[in-house]
């Protein structure tokens, strides 16, 4: 049975996604979905790890709403 990754596991993943795209600013949510400047592989690891990260969010905190924190 495969290990469920920690929210510390999916933000190194993510970071290094990020990484590749980092041009000394971070960009919005609506690039990374939308603009034609990322690769289809990454768009899709992003977009899952984000996911992801809030579903392991909201399980740490049962099941309530993450948007509170920020």
């Amino acid at each position: 049975m495969a290990k469920k990754l920690t929210v510390e596991e999916i933000e190194d993943r993510l970071c290094a996604v990020e990484s590749r795209y980092y041009n000394g600013y971070s960009q919005t949510e609506y690039w990374w979905r939308v603009s034609g400047n990322v690769e289809p592989k990454d768009r899709r690891l992003w977009t899952r790890y984000i996911n992801l990260l809030n579903k392991r969010k909201m399980e740490m905190n049962n099941g309530k709403s993450i948007w509170h924190l920020l």
